[in-house]
């Protein structure tokens, strides 16, 4: 992640909002490339129903509580989550540092959760920082949950000692970012809320994909969020709204969270015409949901039959729309294939006869991952993949004279 990033700052990756044009071919001019965005599913844009939703919403003050679209929204997501009330606030990462804030109040309060996890590594460590709760990060395991003898034995060194920070809350993430979107099986969930009610730990679930998980468990989410004390919902991930999230709980819970949302500066006004756009994401979301995974699966089958000693997926992971792609050989790193996705060249044009630019995300040392969204087709997929089984021969050609693989420029070459 550290060469991803310093990658992005020297400009050799595409930075969000890399639109269409921003890839040339060199030579007589031609039209733009086609740009498969595939980096992450925050870069949806609003669809049509979304932005007409918007221009019709009914508006008011939703730090009064006087929003009606809001309010409408907060009770369609109850019901869904199963939860008695929500709470809509600007992001998912402010719905999880309010969870944090309400269930650890006590001063030494400890939290547990994942190494990996979106919470502990990119929401800046506000659970430290803001709230001033102590992080005891545990191993993820590869499918995204804990081994529970381990998290048994964690919680009850601490359990009633003098000497330890005191754990108070259990978060989980469903799906699981970094384990490339594995979904948390369901009896895994109950075994946790069983271990946590048996220490009396409160839980937390960071469900910024959970909708992706229910869709793969076809499973309502309430099923879910049952094992749950709390749970957060984002609308600008698959969802495709551009912003907003939900934190969903108990009414006295969700009566604390709005005191935490007002004090990090989360109260909105007219915030409507966000809720409304959210909620045609919510309303539409089994089918959008379940054509990524589709897609996701279909490009993960596709690096499978290339049989390529580069790069190979393990298809078994592949449960909803992350594709973590592995990086092997001596090709390419993450961030130079990644170069070499997003390039065009006119030697691809006259063999393939398609112009393809591929953005996808150097994610470790040794993998790049792609996650689907409703802004891509089943038809984007197939170029992608097309694209990047060009790559892989180009590679191994290369490779077979004795030559390094060098991406084309952005200019092409």
């Amino acid at each position: 992640m550290l060469a991803a990033r310093g990658a992005l700052r020297r400009g050799r990756l595409p930075a969000a909002g890399v639109g269409v044009g921003s890839v040339r071919l060199r030579g007589p001019p031609r039209l733009p490339p086609h740009v498969v965005d595939l980096r992450s599913d925050t870069v949806t844009r609003p669809c049509a129903a979304m932005r007409r939703a918007m221009a019709r919403a009914a508006v008011g003050d939703d730090d009064y509580g006087e929003d009606p679209t809001v309010n409408e929204l907060q009770c369609l997501a109850a019901g869904i989550l199963g939860m008695e009330e929500t709470l809509f606030v600007p992001t998912a990462t402010m719905a999880n540092l309010i969870a944090v804030m309400c269930h650890c109040q006590r001063r030494g309060a400890q939290l547990l959760l994942g190494r990996d996890s979106h919470l502990h590594v990119y929401e800046h460590g506000g659970a430290a920082q803001v709230a001033g709760v102590h992080s005891q990060a545990l191993p993820d395991l590869p499918d995204g949950t804990f081994d529970l003898e381990l998290l048994e034995l964690t919680i009850r060194e601490a359990h009633g000692s003098r000497y330890h920070p005191r754990p108070e809350l259990l978060c989980l993430e469903n799906t699981h970012n970094s384990a490339g979107g594995r979904a948390l099986p369901l009896a895994y969930l109950q075994q946790v809320r069983g271990l946590a009610d048996r220490y009396g730990l409160r839980v937390h679930m960071d469900g910024a994909r959970l909708m992706n998980a229910a869709v793969a468990q076809n499973v309502e989410p309430a099923r879910i969020t049952q094992h749950c004390d709390s749970v957060s919902l984002c609308f600008s991930k698959g969802l495709g709204a551009p912003a907003g999230a939900v934190l969903a709980g108990r009414r006295e819970f969700i009566a604390e969270a709005w005191r935490m949302r007002k004090m990090l500066g989360g109260g909105m006004r007219q915030a409507g015409v966000l809720a409304a756009m959210a909620r045609v994401g919510l309303e539409h979301m089994g089918v959008t949901l379940r054509r990524d995974h589709d897609n996701a699966r279909r490009f993960a089958e596709g690096i499978q039959e290339l049989s390529s000693p580069l790069c190979s997926v393990n298809l078994a992971a592949v449960e909803t729309n992350i594709v973590m792609v592995n990086i092997s050989g001596s090709c390419s790193s993450p961030a130079e294939l990644c170069e070499h996705l997003q390039a065009v060249s006119e030697e691809e044009l006259a063999e393939t006869g398609h112009a393809v630019s591929v953005l996808l995300f150097p994610w470790s040392a040794h993998a790049v991952r792609a996650v689907w969204h409703r802004n891509v087709s089943a038809h984007d997929t197939e170029l992608a993949k097309n694209k990047l089984e060009f790559v892989a021969r180009k590679c191994r050609e290369k490779l077979a004279l004795g030559l390094r693989p060098t991406p084309p420029n952005a200019e092409g070459a």
